[in-house]
């Protein structure tokens, strides 16, 4: 208790809400607002006793969800959180703790989860099938979910086009999973697939000095996004792991097996579509 070992000796409970102070949530308080509400004297021993951790994760992952959906509705909020994926780990966590007598609530989010799952996290097939479609077993939603990862693995099997540099004379400078820094903007971002020219009607491309004659990179930004940078916007660097930014590597999974400090790059994990990289 504040900084001291208690010994194994068990004290009186502590109360908290992390969410909005810092400090201990007197009893007193809670009491109050308890008799306010009308709680009866067992409701208020079972609100008042200790919480599980399952319920503490529970209680959180809601939390979040519910800031997420905050989130959605206003357009001046601006942050560094992984919202994509905040959610995505909620989802989860909400799902596989809450009672099964709430069949109700677990169809409300299965949605959710699964567009995430199928947009962001394709490689999570085998645990949706072994954790999440048990929980709808009986229900409609078994069927639609196991019909979905029938589709997920089918197109997972169609071969994918391969881009050889041998292909294009050797006229891309640069590799998958080399860091770059845009050379009018500054920011950083990692490399993940290139294209011999870019096939839009954006008239953005036009006023570039290469025009649409030049390599296009797709790039990985931190927040997860990934946006096309011209060959002639590429500045290559060369950070320590130390420089970059924990987000960065927190998105990268996707892409790369793992960094290599020697070379100062990601380890492409994409070489059925980028077999020379």
């Amino acid at each position: 208790m504040d900084g001291n070992a208690l010994d194994g000796i068990e004290g009186d409970p502590i109360y908290m809400d992390p969410f909005r102070s810092d400090r201990e949530t007197p009893v007193a308080d809670l009491e109050s607002q308890l008799n306010f509400l009308g709680a009866s004297p067992v409701e208020r021993a079972a609100l008042l006793g200790e919480s599980s951790t399952s319920d503490i994760v529970l209680r959180c992952s809601k939390n979040i969800l519910n800031s997420v959906q905050r989130m959605s509705r206003r357009s001046d909020i601006v942050t560094s959180v992984d919202v994509a994926s905040a959610t995505y780990a909620a989802l989860w966590s909400a799902m596989l703790l809450s009672h099964p007598s709430q069949p109700g609530w677990l169809r409300h989010h299965l949605p959710w989860l699964m567009e995430l799952f199928a947009t962001e996290f394709p490689f999570d097939t085998l645990l949706v099938e072994r954790y999440i479609a048990p929980l709808f077993h009986g229900m409609v939603e078994h069927e639609h979910i196991l019909e979905n990862l029938h589709v997920m693995r089918a197109v997972d099997e169609l071969p994918k086009q391969k881009k050889r540099r041998t292909s294009y004379a050797g006229n891309i400078k640069y590799r998958i999973g080399q860091l770059l820094r845009h050379r009018r903007y500054e920011y950083r971002a990692v490399i993940t697939g290139w294209d011999v020219e870019l096939d839009t009607s954006e008239h953005w491309v036009d006023r570039l000095g290469g025009g649409r004659q030049q390599i296009f990179y797709h790039v990985l930004f931190e927040d997860g996004t990934v946006r096309y940078v011209a060959e002639e916007n590429v500045d290559i660097i060369f950070p320590r792991a130390s420089d970059l930014p924990p987000s960065l590597f927190a998105v990268a999974g996707k892409y790369f097996k793992r960094w290599d400090e020697g070379s100062r790059t990601f380890v492409s994990n994409i070489r059925d579509e980028y077999p020379s990289d």
